[in-house]
């Protein structure tokens, strides 16, 4: 297993933080990772959690048009047989910066936990816009498989990024069609709607 990428997006409000851990989850039971489940899922838990606060919002309940006037923030898998990487990518260009939580402040301990957690975690500025934080986690090498140096399990923005551009919203002029968007995104749109249009029919004087 050499080079595997999944991906998720989802609009930059809390929902995308569970939804996001839900995906880890199904990827690597997929892979045969189960076990690294908890870890991963809680790394990508709080690097989302970090995205949608630089760049989207914290209200609970969004309506139609505010979820779309938000930017996208995307998590990324990859897996080798010696490394699993956790891209996480935003629409904020300002590099994260580790620091120390006060006891009795409710952030700021995503990053040290995400150190605790992965072999190394680092940030850049994505070529497309935006930037992807990402934190790698060794994996025991499959049986036969030829030892590679720390040089090369160091991931390079171009081979943690991959080929394609990271997702950024980009706002469509009117009547161009959009581009196809992830299941995720799409069934997050179906729901909104469906609600809007339960709402009407069941308003008082409908």
């Amino acid at each position: 297993m050499d080079g595997v990428t999944y991906w998720f997006r989802h609009t930059a409000e809390p929902k995308a933080v569970p939804l996001g851990r839900r995906f880890v989850k199904q990827v690597l039971d997929d892979w045969g990772l189960a076990h690294l489940a908890e870890v991963v899922g809680l790394i990508a838990s709080e690097l989302m959690t970090n995205a949608v606060r630089a760049t989207g919002t914290t209200k609970l309940e969004l309506s139609y048009q505010e979820r779309e006037t938000l930017p996208f923030v995307a998590v990324r898998l990859r897996v080798s047989d010696v490394a699993l990487v956790v891209e996480v990518y935003d629409d904020s260009r300002a590099l994260p910066r580790m620091g120390t939580a006060a006891p009795e402040a409710e952030g700021g301990r995503g990053l040290p936990l995400v150190e605790r957690l992965s072999e190394r975690w680092r940030a850049y500025r994505h070529p497309s816009g935006g930037k992807v934080v990402y934190a790698v986690l060794p994996l025991a090498p499959m049986p036969g498989t030829a030892a590679k140096t720390q040089a090369e399990l160091t991931p390079q923005p171009s081979q943690v990024a991959g080929p394609e551009p990271l997702p950024s919203r980009v706002r469509k002029a009117c009547g161009e069609k959009p581009s196809a968007r992830p299941d995720a995104a799409l069934l997050t749109r179906l729901e909104r709607l469906l609600e809007l249009r339960l709402r009407e029919r069941v308003a008082p004087g409908a």
